[in-house]
């Protein structure tokens, strides 16, 4: 369970888009409008920069809970029809497989 700690801001997040679906509000839609842009950025910073790429792959969490974190998200945005940041988090889902792929190459 040490990965826990590792992975706490995404599941926190995640359950920000959870909580949207029985209590929308337009803040907690910023809160994860601001998140996304960041966590876009920086998968899309990691695939120029290899320094991030070995930074990330450090982690101890495994694998399966950010593809779980992934699914559950879009899946809560998809619900509540907000296309946009469903769109987002499928490219951030999809930049993470390009970078594991890459990542278990090298």
């Amino acid at each position: 369970m040490s990965w826990l700690k590792d992975s706490v801001l995404d599941v926190i997040f995640m359950g920000v888009i959870i909580s949207t679906l029985f209590f929308p509000s337009n803040t907690a839609f910023i809160i994860i409008w601001v998140y996304t842009c960041l966590l876009l950025t920086s998968k899309i910073l990691a695939l120029f920069m290899p320094f991030l790429q070995k930074k990330a792959a450090k982690t101890n969490t495994p694998n399966w809970i950010y593809h779980l974190i992934y699914a559950v998200s879009i899946g809560s945005l998809l619900y509540i029809e907000k296309w946009y940041l469903a769109g987002a988090w499928i490219l951030v889902w999809v930049l993470s497989i390009f970078l594991l792929s890459k990542q278990n190459k090298s």
